[in-house]
Order: C-alpha cells, then sequence, then structure tokens
C-alpha cells in the first residue's frame, strides 16, 4: 500500500548470529511448546539472543532471534531515550508469582524487568520505566498489592531509571485525574474493560518528566510478548521521519511468529490454519473498508504497541472507549491526527497463553457478531463525521447494520464452505452481492 511503510525484521541488517530457526520449517517440528512459567526456558531466550549455545526448541530460537534483532535496532538509535512499559491487571494474582506458587505463575513482573534490562544493558542512552494498573481487581490480595509486595522485595525505584510504579484505576477515579472528557464520566473500575486502566497508565507515563526522546508502550500482563522485542517498535519511532506509533503484529506478516500450544508457526499456517480464519478474516475484511487507514494493521489488537509520547498526549484526550474498542479507537485517532503512514506494523513473535485466559469460540457467535457490530459503531462515531464510505464500503455498511446472529453464523457457515483452495488471507474482499446472495 503506498504511503505505508511497512517494517519487517529481514529488512533490517544484522550482525547477530542467527539462531537456528527457519521460519519455513516450524510446522514441521515436534519440539516442546513454548512454556511461559518456565523461567529457565525464559532465561534461555535471552541466553540464546546473547550468542550462547543451546537447543532449547524452534519457539526459544525464533523468540530469541526476534529479541537479538531488537537489541540491534535499538543500539543503532541516538539517544538518550527513555521507554515507559504500561500494562492492566485484573485477577493476575495466580500468573504474577512464580510456578512454585501457582500452576499458572509466571513472575511476570520480575521476568519483565529482567528483558528490558537485558535490552537496554550498556546503552548508555536508553533508560526505563513500568507502569502497571489494576483495573478493579477483585482478588484478595488485589494484582496491585501483589505486585507492590514485589516491587518492595525487589527494591525496584518508584521514579527514574528501572523505576517501577503500581496505580489503581479506583484511585485515578478519585484524583479526577482530567484525562479526557469521557474518562472524567466513569465513576467506578466496573465500567471499565481493561481499556480505562491502560488509559489511566498512559496518561501517567506521557505525563512524567524524563530524559531525552520518550516512548510510552503498552502490553499484557502476562509473558506472551518478551519487552526485550520493544527496541523494534522503539527504532522505527524515532528515526523514522512521521511515525508516531509502531504496532506490533503477531500474524499477517511474513516475519510474525505466533507460538501455539503445538509449536511456533508463520504465515500463511498462522491464520490459514486456524479453524476460526473466517472468523477473522471477515472482521478484518469489514474494518478494511469501514475504517480505511487501518487497513494495513492486520493485528489491531496485539498487546505490543508503542507511541511517541508528545504525539500520543493529544490523543489521550479524545478517547471514549474503555472495552475491547479501546485499541480501535485509538489507532484511529491516532491516524486521523498524523496521517495512516505515521502507523508503522512491526511482525513481532506472540506466544498464546492460553493457561488463565477465556478466549471466545471458534465458531461464529453472539461474541463475534459483537466485534463486528463494534466496527460499525466506532465508523459510526469517528469516520462517518469525517470521511463517510462510499460505493461497495456503503452496501457493506448496509448490510452489516441489518445482520442478525442467525445471519451472521449461516454467512460465516457459507463462507467456510466456500474457502477451499483459497490461499487468500488479509486481502480476501468479498463482493456485497455475494455476500447478500449466500447470506
Amino acid at each position: 500500500m503506498r504511503g505505508v511503510r511497512v517494517l519487517t525484521c529481514s529488512s533490517i541488517p544484522t550482525r547477530v548470529a542467527r539462531t537456528p530457526y527457519d521460519p519455513g520449517l516450524v510446522e514441521q517440528t515436534s519440539a516442546p511448546v513454548r512454556d511461559l512459567t518456565d523461567s529457565d526456558q525464559n532465561e534461555a531466550v535471552l541466553a540464546v539472543a546473547g550468542g550462547a549455545a543451546g537447543d532449547h526448541g524452534p519457539a526459544v530460537a525464533a523468540e530469541a532471534a526476534a529479541v537479538a534483532r531488537s537489541r540491534e535496532r535499538l543500539a543503532a538509535v541516538p539517544g538518550p531515550v527513555h521507554v515507559t512499559v504500561v500494562w492492566a491487571m485484573y485477577g493476575e494474582t495466580g500468573r504474577i508469582v512464580p510456578r512454585s506458587e501457582h500452576p499458572h505463575g509466571e513472575d511476570f513482573v520480575r521476568a519483565k524487568v529482567r528483558q528490558l534490562d537485558w535490552l537496554v544493558a550498556d546503552l548508555p542512552g536508553v533508560t526505563w520505566s513500568i507502569v502497571a494498573c489494576d483495573d478493579g481487581c477483585p482478588d484478595e490480595p488485589s494484582s496491585a498489592e501483589v505486585m507492590a509486595g514485589i516491587v518492595a522485595a525487589e527494591g525496584y525505584p518508584a521514579t527514574g531509571h528501572r523505576g517501577v510504579r503500581v496505580i489503581t484505576l479506583a484511585d485515578v477515579l478519585a484524583g479526577g485525574a482530567a484525562i479526557s472528557p469521557e474518562f472524567a464520566t466513569l465513576t467506578s473500575p466496573d465500567q471499565s474493560r481493561k481499556g480505562g486502566s491502560i488509559l489511566a497508565a498512559l496518561h501517567a507515563a506521557v505525563t512524567a518528566d524524563v530524559p531525552g526522546r520518550h516512548v510510552v508502550a503498552y502490553t499484557d500482563a502476562d509473558l506472551s510478548a518478551n519487552l526485550a522485542q520493544l527496541g523494534s517498535l522503539i527504532a522505527p519511532i524515532v528515526t523514522g521521519e512521521n511515525t508516531v506509533a509502531a504496532l506490533g503484529q503477531r500474524y499477517g506478516l511474513a516475519d510474525a511468529v505466533l507460538v501455539k500450544p503445538g509449536g511456533p508457526s508463520t504465515e500463511p499456517h498462522s491464520t490459514g490454519d486456524k479453524p476460526d480464519k473466517l472468523i477473522v478474516l471477515f472482521r478484518h475484511y469489514v474494518r478494511a473498508l469501514l475504517i480505511p487507514a487501518l487497513a494495513h494493521v492486520l493485528d489491531t489488537q496485539a498487546g505490543f504497541k508503542a507511541f511517541d509520547a508528545g504525539a500520543l498526549r493529544p490523543v489521550l484526550a479524545e478517547m471514549t472507549s474503555f472495552n475491547e474498542t479501546f485499541d480501535v479507537e485509538l489507532l484511529i485517532h491516532l491516524a486521523q491526527r498524523y496521517g495512516a503512514e505515521s502507523l508503522a506494523v512491526e511482525p513481532i513473535v506472540f506466544t498464546e497463553d492460553f493457561a488463565a485466559t477465556n478466549f471466545p469460540s471458534v465458531d461464529p457467535g453472539a461474541r463475534h457478531l459483537a466485534m463486528v457490530r463494534q466496527v460499525v459503531d466506532l465508523y459510526d462515531r469517528f469516520v462517518a463525521p469525517v470521511t463517510p464510505v462510499s460505493g461497495e464500503a456503503a452496501e457493506l455498511l448496509e448490510l452489516l447494520r441489518t445482520l442478525d446472529l442467525d445471519g451472521y453464523v449461516r454467512l460465516i457457515e457459507r463462507l467456510r464452505a466456500e474457502d477451499a483452495g483459497d490461499p487468500t488471507l488479509f486481502d480476501r474482499r468479498w463482493p456485497v452481492a455475494h455476500l447478500r446472495a449466500i447470506g
């Protein structure tokens, strides 16, 4: 797509020795699954990325290769640069502790600190900090309380380089933070579904006084995306002429690696082999036609994004969504303010963490239709007043407005029936007349 820069790992010269990982062969291996609760395996990623020998399986090798490229790219960035990493927490008291204390324990606070320390080691111009926000965690003790105990036990400073802070959405709301007009209407964390706490943490990050160029990133609380990959997001923001955001992509790009329960996978397998492939592709088709500025962002809701802090600050004041649509609304505002070309996409290695997460069914249902309707709602609120669709996109919009659950299920099932032998993934576009005919 003209005007949109797609940055891939393979386009970056590297002096780092490649780990024994061949993306073309990952589907043929029977190596063990990447275990995010295994501290030895987590450490092996960094060791292999640093040049240590050892065969830890293709998932570790893929992650190590991405981490090594990330560090090399960051080393070439002119400093000073400070990166603040934020994440939301809700019901994370199991994953936040080591596996010795909980079967799903990832010890993710210490692990994330270790990843960031490894990334910036011996790079004097690069510093980092963390802000985590509790989204109203009901556990006793709460995620915030458990994390605060870890911070105290490890002696992490509250501010500056290696600063680790824990805030709660409840405290931010009680304090009346002037983040956005819609945010001011929230009266309880119960009205947030992750988006409110991410917004609160981002605001805390962009308003902090830090040295040099400031990049703010948000991720998931778990270890699905290794933070040592952040160099690959920081580099295009700091060195690009008009790049205000770098968006990690778990699939859809040639160098993206999605580590599934059975091992690492690349395209066309990452998406092509998914049992819910048509659900994913149809949703992207809807998004690409109704929100064309985001058509090149195949994975809009991956929890691994970075932003120029100065560019992000005014956009936070426009935010109205605090649920699953948070990511997409944020990208719409950025694209409208700075242009679609300001959003770079970066392939990452991402490990699916099924242990303590609820995923929708792979069969079409109400939750999937709700996601499509959310895209329509975002179009109505933010795109239509500025650049209303026409032609084929307008016909699709008319179809979607009358699509009920039975019609949606029937449509996806018939698209599946037609799918045999079609290798097209995110470029797939169906004529609306055909959708009406089979729906």
